[in-house]
Protein backbone atom coordinates (compact mmCIF):
# COMPACT_ATOMS: atom_id res chain seq x y z
CA UNK A 1 0.00 0.00 0.00
CA UNK A 2 1.20 3.55 -1.15
CA UNK A 3 1.08 6.15 2.08
CA UNK A 4 2.83 9.42 0.84
CA UNK A 5 5.41 10.52 -1.83
CA UNK A 6 7.77 12.33 0.27
CA UNK A 7 8.73 15.54 -0.78
CA UNK A 8 12.49 15.93 -1.14
CA UNK A 9 12.68 19.29 1.35
CA UNK A 10 11.22 16.54 4.57
CA UNK A 11 13.90 16.09 6.59
CA UNK A 12 11.18 13.87 8.78
CA UNK A 13 11.18 10.29 9.12
CA UNK A 14 8.33 8.96 6.84
CA UNK A 15 6.78 5.80 6.16
CA UNK A 16 6.47 5.98 2.43
CA UNK A 17 4.74 2.89 2.20
CA UNK A 18 4.04 -0.47 4.17
CA UNK A 19 3.35 -4.26 3.10
CA UNK A 20 3.10 -6.91 5.72
CA UNK A 21 6.73 -7.64 5.40
CA UNK A 22 8.68 -4.10 5.54
CA UNK A 23 8.50 -0.35 5.79
CA UNK A 24 10.19 1.79 3.14
CA UNK A 25 11.15 4.96 4.55
CA UNK A 26 13.10 7.70 1.67
CA UNK A 27 16.50 6.10 2.42
CA UNK A 28 15.57 2.35 3.85
CA UNK A 29 13.09 -0.67 3.48
CA UNK A 30 12.84 -2.18 6.66
CA UNK A 31 12.21 -6.03 7.25
CA UNK A 32 11.53 -5.74 10.89
CA UNK A 33 9.40 -4.37 13.84
CA UNK A 34 10.54 -0.21 14.03
CA UNK A 35 10.02 2.66 16.11
CA UNK A 36 9.71 5.94 14.15
CA UNK A 37 9.58 9.94 15.24
CA UNK A 38 10.52 12.62 13.41
CA UNK A 39 13.63 13.16 14.76
CA UNK A 40 14.65 9.31 15.59
CA UNK A 41 14.87 5.86 14.09
CA UNK A 42 14.67 2.42 16.12
CA UNK A 43 15.47 0.02 13.24
CA UNK A 44 16.18 -3.47 15.58
CA UNK A 45 13.47 -2.91 18.09
CA UNK A 46 13.91 -5.71 20.97
CA UNK A 47 9.89 -6.46 21.24
CA UNK A 48 8.97 -9.63 18.05
CA UNK A 49 5.42 -8.96 18.77
CA UNK A 50 2.41 -6.36 19.71
CA UNK A 51 1.51 -9.32 22.07
CA UNK A 52 4.43 -8.92 24.55
CA UNK A 53 4.84 -5.41 24.49
CA UNK A 54 4.88 -4.42 28.20
CA UNK A 55 5.35 -1.09 30.00
CA UNK A 56 9.24 -1.30 30.30
CA UNK A 57 9.32 -1.13 26.75
CA UNK A 58 7.74 1.86 26.62
CA UNK A 59 10.28 3.75 28.96
CA UNK A 60 12.67 4.74 26.38
CA UNK A 61 9.99 5.97 24.14
CA UNK A 62 8.61 8.17 27.00
CA UNK A 63 11.73 9.47 27.51
CA UNK A 64 11.83 11.37 24.20
CA UNK A 65 8.47 12.94 25.72
CA UNK A 66 6.10 12.88 22.65
CA UNK A 67 2.86 13.78 23.26
CA UNK A 68 1.01 10.22 21.69
CA UNK A 69 2.50 7.21 20.78
CA UNK A 70 0.72 4.90 18.12
CA UNK A 71 1.24 1.48 18.18
CA UNK A 72 0.91 -0.54 15.21
CA UNK A 73 -0.18 -3.95 16.52
CA UNK A 74 -0.07 -5.97 13.07
CA UNK A 75 -2.58 -6.58 10.43
CA UNK A 76 -5.20 -6.78 13.04
CA UNK A 77 -6.42 -4.06 15.77
CA UNK A 78 -5.85 -5.35 19.04
CA UNK A 79 -7.64 -4.05 21.97
CA UNK A 80 -4.67 -1.97 24.53
CA UNK A 81 -2.99 -3.48 27.32
CA UNK A 82 -4.48 -1.43 30.45
CA UNK A 83 -1.58 -1.22 32.21
CA UNK A 84 0.29 0.50 29.22
CA UNK A 85 -2.58 3.20 29.11
CA UNK A 86 -2.23 3.70 32.84
CA UNK A 87 2.19 4.01 32.51
CA UNK A 88 1.53 6.40 29.20
CA UNK A 89 -1.32 8.23 31.01
CA UNK A 90 0.99 8.91 34.36
CA UNK A 91 3.24 10.48 31.68
CA UNK A 92 0.66 12.72 30.50
CA UNK A 93 1.01 11.10 27.20
CA UNK A 94 -1.59 9.42 24.82
CA UNK A 95 -1.74 5.77 23.64
CA UNK A 96 -3.92 4.78 20.38
CA UNK A 97 -3.36 1.19 19.29
CA UNK A 98 -4.57 0.09 15.57
CA UNK A 99 -3.80 -1.88 13.17
CA UNK A 100 -0.15 -1.34 11.50
CA UNK A 101 -1.51 0.58 8.57
CA UNK A 102 -3.54 2.63 10.13
CA UNK A 103 -0.89 3.57 12.28
CA UNK A 104 1.31 3.87 9.52
CA UNK A 105 -1.06 6.83 7.42
CA UNK A 106 -2.02 8.24 11.17
CA UNK A 107 1.50 8.41 12.10
CA UNK A 108 3.08 10.77 8.66
CA UNK A 109 -0.59 13.05 8.81
CA UNK A 110 0.60 14.16 12.47
CA UNK A 111 4.17 14.22 11.53
CA UNK A 112 2.74 16.70 8.75
CA UNK A 113 1.00 19.05 11.37
CA UNK A 114 4.04 19.75 13.29
CA UNK A 115 2.83 17.22 16.34
CA UNK A 116 5.19 15.69 18.65
CA UNK A 117 4.60 11.58 18.21
CA UNK A 118 6.29 8.14 17.92
CA UNK A 119 4.64 5.10 16.59
CA UNK A 120 5.80 1.25 17.20
CA UNK A 121 5.25 -0.35 14.59
CA UNK A 122 4.77 -4.18 14.30
CA UNK A 123 4.41 -6.17 11.01
CA UNK A 124 1.54 -8.32 10.40
CA UNK A 125 3.07 -11.66 10.18
CA UNK A 126 4.20 -11.13 14.21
Amino acid sequence: MKIELDSELSTSNKIISYSNGSFRLKDSLLKRNIVISKNCLIENWIVESYHNLATRHLDQIISWQPELIIIGSGSVPSFPNGELIEHTASKNIGLEIMDTGAACRSYNLLIDEGRDVVACLFLSDN
